[in-house]
């Protein structure tokens, strides 16, 4: 990994017009190897790093970062929060705990030509395949966690 990193974030931001901010290269470097996070999480990973750093400014950042597609929003779990994860060119599929709520990156596959029979059937003109799967991890599996998730939810 190295740190060759924080010259090719300042280098993405320069190229996408956005001025080359620390928040926003910290930003960038703490998604990048991590799973999608709230801002909140966000700010709490580089708080350290940069006591001056608000809340606020992580956020407005993260929203910045993801209107110039640097980074993908998602709201994935029941919670309603927005996450934010790093834009690696190749779009990830998640894997979604709806007990635990852990997210994982799954590698599966889109069948080929989905974007043709999305665009026949529906209209709909694809351009970021990403595949969102909820169920159960298997450590809320092993310790019955699913099932009363699922009593709950009336499944």
């Amino acid at each position: 990994m190295g740190n060759h990193h924080m010259g090719n974030y300042e280098e993405i931001l320069v190229r996408k017009h956005l001025k080359r901010t620390k928040a926003r290269v910290m930003i960038m470097k703490v998604l990048d190897k991590s799973l999608p996070m709230t801002a909140g999480e966000v700010y709490e990973a580089v708080r350290g790093k940069d006591t001056r750093l608000s809340l606020s400014t992580v956020y407005r950042n993260c929203e910045a970062l993801a209107e110039r597609g640097l980074l993908l929003r998602s709201t994935m779990l029941d919670d309603g929060l927005t996450r934010y994860e790093y834009a690696q060119g190749t779009p990830v599929h998640h894997a979604i705990c709806l007990s635990c709520h852990k997210i994982f990156p799954v590698d599966v596959e889109l069948e080929k030509g989905y974007e043709r029979y999305m665009d026949r059937e529906y209209g709909f003109e694809a351009v970021e395949p990403r595949v969102e799967i909820y169920g159960y991890c298997k450590d809320c599996r092993a310790s019955g966690k699913d099932k009363a998730y699922k009593e709950k939810m009336g499944l």
